[in-house]
Formats: structure tokens, C-alpha cells, sequence
């Protein structure tokens, strides 16, 4: 019996020794075949297609590995890229909002890239021009821009110092863009919105001499809801060239001032008030509607 046990624990040492032996081969194997293994494709991916694409792969690519460099990344072994040092890299686009590298089982070499999302253009009173993102951020021009996004004028905003009134602007400026781009009509139809010193909005149409007064409001669904029925209205008579202005900063009100007529403060004897009527139809639009008529010389 003491023999029997002796020999049990003889061979339990034994096996134990050679799982040991087997996990060092292979532990050894894997690394000596992971320092052996080279990289074979490189692929660069842009996580969401749908936006616009401000880089190309040839950048991503050419920021990684400079083309002044002779040694290609492919073919080089695996633990010779500092993965981490890469991404630092690409984080320095400033239109590369995150950047993930990293290889697969078959050695390839992925790079995943998240863009920023340009969401408006504006120009600042000195001439300069560059985007805003939806994190407000602002992202410089590029010599191949190609996209169609609304544009701010009078932007006059030092984005390194702003204050608390500042950055309420910014935020509108955002918000009435993103509305714009998500309506077809507005954006064909807006040529562009100045921001006044009191950071109230002016719109330029593309079509008409008038211009649309939003004051500092931003509740855009109702404004621009009324909106468009008074220009199916206005479209149906003809009659645009009759306004300089289309004032939407009074709530649940429109109001029109004719061309060549001076604007000045409402007179009751001289305009046509009806309260507003909650209803979205052509006629409700218009009855909510002053039109000024005023002869200047009769001030």
C-alpha cells in the first residue's frame, strides 16, 4: 500500500511537470510566433459613412506613416507599432474626433476613424471663415470642401475667450443649423444668417428681396412652420415683391413690412391685429399677420 502511494504521488508530480512543460512550449510558441508575426494589410474605416467626409484615407495614411518615410508599414513586425503613439497621432487632425488602432487575428491592421460633424460656416466681421461642430467646437477649411452647410455672418465671437453670453450664441447658432440641415426646403431656400450685435438673427433668402427677422427667439419648429405657409401664400399671389421684411421675433404673430415704406413703431389706427388662431392652416397664418402699410409722409 505504501508503495501504491508512493508511486501515485511519483506519477502526480509527473503529470504536473509536463502540463507545466506543455503550457511553457506553448506560452514560448506564441510569443516567439507573435514576435514573428509581421503586418500584412493595413485598412482604414470611417465609422459613419452618412456624414460628410472632411478626410480621405491618403491623409490618415500619409499622417501615420509620412510619405518621406522608405519603410512601409506592411511586412513589419507586429510588436514594432506602439498602437497607442499612432492614435496620439491622428488625435492631433483636429477633424478626427477619436481614432482606434489595433490588429486582428490575421495581423491586419485596422484603423478606426470617428469624424467631427461640420454643421454650419461662419464668417467673422474681419473676413475669416472656418465651422462649428455639434460640440461647438470650431474645425478649420480645407482646400477641397465641397459641402453645402448654412452660413453665419458677423460671427464676431473670440472662440479663446468667450463668456457666458458667448457661448448661448454659439449654441443657437448650432441648434438653427442642425434645423436647417434637417429641412431640404430651408436649406435650398436660405442663403445666409446675420447675426446682429445684439445676437439676434437676420435671414437672406435665396429668393426675394426680403429679408426674415427671427429676433433672438429659438423655438424654430413654429417659427418656420408659419413661415413656409406664408411663402406657399405668397408664392400662389405672386406677391413677394411687395416686402422688405418678414418679422417672426413676436410669438404667434407675423409681421410684414412693405417695401420702400419706413419701419416704424406700430400704430393700432394703422395696422390690422387679429389674435392668433392655433390652428396650422393658410388663412390662420395670415389673419396672425400685420402687414404694415405705412405712408412715410404722413409721419
Amino acid at each position: 500500500m505504501i508503495k501504491k502511494s508512493i508511486i501515485l504521488k511519483v506519477l502526480n508530480i509527473l503529470l504536473w511537470i509536463c502540463i507545466g512543460s506543455g503550457l511553457s512550449f506553448l506560452l514560448i510558441s506564441a510569443i516567439v510566433k507573435e514576435k514573428a508575426a509581421v503586418c500584412k494589410n493595413i485598412e482604414i474605416t470611417f465609422l459613419d459613412e452618412k456624414l460628410i467626409n472632411m478626410i480621405e484615407k491618403n491623409e490618415v495614411y500619409n499622417s501615420l506613416w509620412p510619405t518621406q518615410l522608405k519603410e512601409s508599414p506592411i511586412g513589419r513586425p507586429v510588436a514594432a507599432f506602439n498602437l497607442f503613439e499612432l492614435e496620439k497621432q491622428l488625435g492631433k487632425n483636429p477633424w478626427i474626433q477619436k481614432a482606434d488602432i489595433y490588429f486582428d487575428n490575421q495581423q491586419n491592421l485596422h484603423v478606426d476613424i470617428k469624424q467631427k460633424n461640420p454643421v454650419a460656416r461662419v464668417f467673422t466681421p474681419d473676413g475669416n471663415s472656418f465651422y462649428l461642430d455639434n460640440q461647438y467646437g470650431l474645425l478649420p477649411l480645407k482646400t477641397t470642401d465641397h459641402i453645402v452647410l448654412p452660413v453665419f455672418t458677423n460671427f464676431y465671437i473670440n472662440p479663446l475667450g468667450m463668456n457666458k453670453l458667448d457661448s448661448a450664441l454659439v449654441e443657437r447658432v448650432v441648434s438653427l443649423s442642425n434645423y436647417i440641415l434637417n429641412d431640404p426646403f430651408w436649406l435650398a431656400q436660405l442663403e445666409s444668417v446675420y447675426i446682429r450685435p445684439d445676437n439676434s438673427f437676420e435671414l437672406t433668402p435665396q429668393v426675394g428681396e426680403h429679408t426674415i427677422d427671427l429676433g433672438q427667439r429659438d423655438d424654430w419648429e413654429p417659427m418656420f412652420k408659419k413661415l413656409k405657409l406664408l411663402y406657399k401664400k405668397f408664392n400662389t399671389e405672386k406677391s413677394w415683391a411687395r416686402y422688405s421684411v418678414i418679422n417672426l421675433q413676436f410669438k404667434d404673430q407675423i409681421v410684414c413690412e412693405r417695401s420702400g415704406v419706413q419701419m416704424i413703431t406700430a400704430d393700432s389706427s394703422l395696422t390690422n391685429t387679429i389674435q392668433s388662431d392655433s390652428s396650422n392652416t393658410v388663412q390662420s397664418i395670415l389673419k396672425t399677420s400685420i402687414i404694415k402699410n405705412i405712408n412715410p409722409s404722413k409721419k
